[in-house]
């Protein structure tokens, strides 16, 4: 929430350059809704901890009835849910905070969608927005500009740069081309965002009546439906880093190993693709054609 905050801060600078008061008070309010959830959280934080009522009264200059009356166990989980990555409200803050990861979700839910909480979130949903609002920044191109440029409406970009929507890729190559930077630094995270939010057509890890290899002539074809399709696999299975593939491998793996077969379009040798296969919950029978087809059969 907190980094959410900046970025928004981040954001309404930008915007203060332009001519749009609308849009302004627009992002005013959704840093104070953001802020209100916080002091909610911090709030129920502070009662676990122990700190009286009286106390909290006057840190937020309320009373103390006003403070308990308002601040209930429902009233502080049902804000947390409309900024975090719940599966479900807790039934009290102390399971809340005591196992809370038990009721975060690291993977991406099972049809791809995302709920329209975090949707409205903004960047804790969004990886891409951090980097397009670093780029937009040191540009140093006024909002109203950059969007010209951009070829989209300055009420978009704005939201797009506070992570509140995901840009087409047209419009995320203009941004990172009209701020100086290589589209391809940006490319891979748009492709992982676009995966996080569309239900895939079929699921790579499933061979039941699905071939692998459709659409694929050639060696160079079957390395890049390869590669993309670990690299959906990788998302499905909640992205872990590759330090933790490694400890679920039982160091069978190495971390540059997994950086290697995730980052590179040079296929591994199978033991290790089975290996790591197992661990993001992959079928060998999908992914052996297309492996053999990468490494064994250079014209089909």
């Amino acid at each position: 929430m907190i980094r959410d905050l900046q970025d928004d801060a981040r954001v309404l600078l930008r915007q203060l350059s332009g001519d749009d008061p609308e849009e302004f008070l627009h992002q005013a309010q959704q840093m104070r809704e953001r802020l209100d959830c916080l002091t909610a959280g911090l709030v129920g934080r502070a009662r676990l901890r122990r700190v009286t009522w009286s106390r909290i009264g006057q840190a937020l200059t309320i009373s103390e009835d006003t403070a308990r009356h308002r601040y209930t166990d429902d009233y502080v989980l049902r804000r947390l849910r409309q900024v975090s990555r719940l599966r479900a409200i807790p039934k009290s803050l102390s399971a809340l905070y005591s196992e809370p990861s038990r009721h975060y979700d690291a993977a991406v839910p099972d049809d791809g969608a995302v709920p329209a909480a975090a949707e409205a979130t903004g960047p804790a949903y969004n990886s891409l927005a951090p980097v397009l609002s670093m780029l937009a920044r040191a540009s140093e191109i006024p909002l109203q500009d950059l969007a010209h440029r951009v070829e989209c409406s300055p009420s978009y970009l704005s939201r797009i740069l506070s992570g509140q929507r995901v840009p087409s890729w047209p419009i995320t190559e203009r941004l990172a081309q009209t701020c100086g930077a290589d589209p391809a630094i940006v490319r891979k995270l748009w492709e992982t965002e676009q995966l996080r939010r569309r239900p895939p057509r079929s699921r790579v890890d499933d061979s039941r009546g699905i071939d692998s290899l459709a659409g694929v002539s050639d060696r160079a074809q079957a390395i890049r439906k390869l590669v993309t399709a670990l690299r959906t696999l990788h998302v499905r299975a909640g992205q872990p880093t590759p330090q933790e593939i490694c400890i679920r491998s039982r160091w069978r793996l190495q971390a540059h190993q997994v950086t290697a077969i995730l980052e590179r379009n040079e296929p591994c040798d199978w033991p290790t693709l089975v290996l790591l296969l197992g661990i993001l919950g992959g079928s060998t029978d999908y992914f052996r054609p297309l492996w053999q087809a990468a490494t064994e059969h250079p014209h089909t």
